[in-house]
């Protein structure tokens, strides 16, 4: 995995897979997710669609620049546009899960220009309860929210990986549980600052600040999105997705059946690769 610096003193860390030459297609990781997120071999099967694929770590994951201070979603929003810049493709299509997905929306809104696509992954286009009440939502429940906090990390890994595996375990949804991917995700947070294994605190807050004006703005848009979400995602519920789906004139939804939030299950990253790869490929 390489260093770049974005922009100040912000360093990310990435790392590319196929032809330098081809369509770029970026990823976007989520609230504490590093670059690891999108598995090897999905990454490879995406560039083997003519696709230059990049997956990058956000500030305070990996070995990218930490932060002892909150800030804004527009900072990761920045970092990922000075990103692109310095990958000199001018556009992409961008990829994202959960706060990736966000991004991707924030990306395709106010920078219309650079997005060839849009794919938003286990998200909605709204953070504020007004909106969820508006557009039919429903937000986690207070029992999943117990569940994830009963996992407590100390920074150590071999404490903490039995913690990390049921957290997994449970956003992984209904389909087959892969333990030793989950372990290999795991062994990735630990990889880089201490902070890595710890709760993504400047990442939780800098989704309290996605905009208001999101939806509106989505709603606006004419750029080609897919919306992929599993169908038993118990921290962003699929009416979320659904509810972006509708948003968006031009607009296609892939149902994951039995699907979480997290993926620890080859066939359901099979069944996002092929949905990527046809919807960036123009086809619909």
């Amino acid at each position: 995995m390489d260093l770049l610096v974005v922009r100040d003193s912000v360093e990310l860390a990435y790392d590319a897979f196929g032809d330098g030459g081809d369509p770029l297609v970026l990823l976007i990781p989520g609230a504490g997710a590093p670059a690891q997120f999108w598995p090897d071999f999905f990454c490879r099967d995406l560039a083997a669609h003519d696709r230059f694929v990049v997956r990058y770590s956000h500030r305070d994951t990996s070995y990218s620049t930490h932060f002892d201070e909150p800030y804004s979603i527009d900072e990761l929003l920045l970092d990922l546009l000075a990103l692109l810049d310095k990958l000199a493709k001018g556009t992409a299509h961008f990829v994202g899960h959960s706060m990736g997905g966000y991004l991707a929306q924030m990306v395709m809104c106010n920078s219309p220009a650079l997005a060839a696509s849009v794919t938003s992954i286990s998200a909605g286009s709204t953070v504020t309860p007004e909106m969820y009440a508006e557009l039919g939502m429903t937000s986690a429940k207070e029992s999943t929210w117990h569940k994830l906090m009963e996992n407590q990390p100390t920074g150590n890994f071999e404490k903490d990986l039995s913690g990390w595996v049921e957290s997994w375990r449970f956003l992984n949804g209904d389909r087959p549980f892969d333990e030793q991917a989950a372990v290999q995700y795991t062994s990735a947070l630990y990889v880089g600052d201490p902070r890595n294994s710890q709760v993504a605190t400047n990442h939780i807050h800098a989704m309290t600040t996605v905009p208001n004006t999101l939806v509106k703005m989505v709603s606006e848009s004419d750029c080609r999105v897919l919306v992929i979400h599993g169908s038993d995602d118990p921290l962003v519920p699929i009416d979320n997705g659904e509810a972006t789906a509708r948003l968006v004139s031009d607009a296609k939804l892939v149902r994951l059946e039995r699907a979480g939030h997290m993926f620890f299950n080859d066939e359901v990253w099979h069944e996002i690769g092929r949905a990527v790869a046809e919807h960036t490929d123009g086809r619909t």
